[in-house]
């Protein structure tokens, strides 16, 4: 089996989208984008589509998804470790209903732990890829 560099898993998680799905292919050591809506994709992509689903978990091994990763739920979990009380009770209202990204990442500017808050965005991050090279059955390497 071949080492995969973490750093190249959790840069296609920093930046995973709703309209793309990510997959790694392992012959290349690639990550290979494929749109999520097919309607009109042109033949490139129903190439690479027909590619991906004839070698899922051979060759391409989807990566996690906008949806998996749940950055919301990763705000709330640094609001629970934040140490001050009366910061912890500012951020966890202000991340509810519209806009609660936006009034979040002003918040943490205001605080002055925004450092703070990307430090722990990147260690979930770096989690959430040993957790997927080790589902996925992957070694991995902390080289870049």
């Amino acid at each position: 089996m071949k080492t995969i560099p973490l750093k190249q898993i959790m840069d296609a998680i920093e930046t995973a989208s709703d309209e793309w799905d990510q997959y790694l292919d392992i012959e290349t050591m690639t990550i290979v984008n494929l749109p999520q809506f097919d309607d009109g994709i042109g033949t490139d992509y129903e190439s690479l589509a027909d590619r991906i689903e004839t070698g899922i978990n051979i060759r391409y091994f989807r990566l996690p998804s906008k949806f998996d990763i749940h950055e919301y739920s990763i705000m709330e979990q640094f609001i629970n470790d934040l140490p001050t009380r009366s910061t912890r009770d500012e951020l966890a209202g202000c991340i509810h209903g519209k806009g609660a990204f936006r009034r979040f990442k002003s918040s943490i500017r205001y605080y002055g732990i925004e450092r703070d808050w990307y430090n722990y965005l990147a260690k979930a991050y770096h989690s959430m890829a040993i957790e997927w090279c080790e589902a996925n059955g992957f070694e991995y390497s902390e080289e870049h």
